[in-house]
């Protein structure tokens, strides 16, 4: 998990950058956009399971405090924190896209 949260933020950052760029490549920009989508489908992939995991952890907690609660309030900070990163990415991927039909129509 640790490396995909890094892969994550060089890959915002190598977004950042070109959306940033008086004139980056096109090649460049698409390949950028390709890894953007596939790492935005794995962090969706990661929240599923672990929303799945909540729900299916969550059904035996009726009125129970300890362990189980605290993994099931780790779980659920796990999907506001994919939530978040989603997001972040989602919005990069927007900006990069409009600069890739930018370079398209050049």
């Amino acid at each position: 998990m640790a490396e995909d949260a890094l892969d994550r933020v060089a890959l915002l950052e190598g977004i950042r950058l070109l959306t940033a760029a008086p004139a980056p490549r096109l090649e460049h920009v698409e390949r950028t956009l390709a890894d953007g989508y596939a790492c935005a489908l794995g962090i969706e992939a990661q929240r599923i399971r672990l929303q799945r995991e909540l729900e299916g952890r969550a059904v035996g907690l009726s009125g129970r405090t300890g362990p189980k609660v605290d993994e099931v309030a780790g779980l659920a900070r796990g999907i506001a924190r994919a939530d978040e990163e989603l997001g972040e990415l989602r919005a990069a991927l927007v900006e990069l896209s409009k600069t890739a039909r930018r370079l398209r129509t050049s």
